[in-house]
């Protein structure tokens, strides 16, 4: 009886040896598809290191398919939030009145429709990776890659809708202090009989310059934290070594 459950005790040992032998071996095979690939997006990044975490492939997969998920979700709430914000600027029903005022709706009407389109995309992209979860790997990464450069546009939707949004509101800060008739002087007394003032040209542009400097500071933090290849990455080692 001694040797027959010791025989057995051996051969669940060697059967679950060969079983984490399969799942490492799945595991390293999806880990070399994905360096093959040569890109270092967001997907790409997050799907390697979750494969790579994980125990098997099957819970990686869906880490991954999650964090792209929630990555979906913030943008599909903060394109719909800045929507709102450049449908508040624009004055329906009235027709711009100065040459300004034409440049600024429109920009704001580009920002509008960046955003409405980056927020129903990003709708979409919710859906499309919810359908993928529990889904074998093959299938994916035949369909979230083939997809993903599609999807991968409402990033910059997201930040190009809010850019309009910036240089709107910059072409009406002129609009607001220079097209506007001279005003009491307040140092001069008010009312009737006051010397009369006009906005300095300066108050618009100093606006100006600090929104560019902000614009200058984001695109640099943009570009250093997202779109650069960050170096010392796990993938980004792999695809080194491959090459």
């Amino acid at each position: 009886m001694g040797d027959a459950y010791r025989e057995l005790l051996d051969y669940l040992k060697a059967k679950d040896q060969q079983g984490e032998h399969k799942r490492e071996e799945a595991k390293a095979k999806a880990l070399e598809e994905l360096t093959a690939l040569k890109k270092q997006t967001f997907a790409h990044i997050s799907f390697y290191n979750c494969i790579n975490a994980a125990d098997t492939l099957e819970d990686g997969v869906d880490a991954a398919l999650t964090s792209q998920k929630e990555l979906y979700d913030a943008l599909l709430g903060f394109s719909g939030m800045m929507a709102g914000f450049s449908f508040i600027g624009l004055p329906l029903g009235n027709p711009p009145v100065t040459y300004l005022q034409a440049v600024a709706y429109f920009l704001l009407i580009l920002g509008f429709g960046g955003c409405m389109v980056a927020a129903l995309m990003s709708f979409i992209a919710t859906l499309f990776i919810k359908g993928l979860m529990q889904e074998p790997w093959v299938c994916v990464r035949d369909c979230f890659f083939k997809w993903n450069p599609y999807l991968y546009c409402t990033n910059f939707l997201a930040i190009g809708g809010p850019f309009m949004l910036f240089l709107g509101v910059n072409v009406m800060v002129h609009d607001f202090f220079t097209d506007r008739d001279e005003v009491d002087c307040w140092r001069k007394g008010m009312g009737d009989g006051a010397d009369k003032c006009t906005f300095s040209l300066g108050l618009p542009i100093s606006l100006n310059v600090l929104s560019l400097i902000f614009l200058l500071v984001l695109c640099w933090l943009f570009y250093g934290a997202v779109l650069k290849s960050q170096r010392g990455r796990r993938i980004t080692k792999a695809i080194e070594e491959r090459r």
